[in-house]
């Protein structure tokens, strides 16, 4: 999106297919992660110098079981910095709002349900 402001919040819903469960949480984007976006589109990476410096910023989220998710922007040189990390909050309608009867669309494969039965959801790596 070009002249867009950068983000000061971001609105994350999610369907965790493994749990089943779906989340919610508003994300606050802290002022040093602007910060790190805007340098992003204005200089040029240190380690490659002869390149151009980006013409955009980033941010990826991470979601996880239970409800974590992580944040990370991207420096000059593409390396990624994390910048937050929130719990989100069960969505009380559950899935589609409330518009399936708690179904989920995708139901997780024979072999990804035999690894869960094994080994367990990796609540609290993240």
């Amino acid at each position: 999106m070009v002249g867009a402001d950068l983000p000061k919040r971001i609105f994350v819903r999610w369907q965790s297919v493994v749990e089943p469960q779906t989340y919610r949480v508003w994300i606050d984007i802290p002022e040093e992660a602007r910060q790190i976006m805007r340098k992003t589109t204005a200089r040029r990476c240190p380690e490659t110098p002869r390149q151009t410096a980006s013409y955009m910023a980033s941010v990826n989220l991470g979601l996880a079981p239970g409800g974590i998710v992580q944040v990370w922007v991207r420096d000059e040189c593409h390396h990624p910095i994390k910048v937050a990390r929130v719990q989100a909050e069960v969505e009380p309608l559950g899935a589609s709002q409330g518009k399936t009867n708690g179904r989920y669309a995708y139901q997780i494969s024979e072999e990804s349900k035999r690894y869960i039965e094994k080994f367990g959801i990796p609540y609290g790596s993240w």
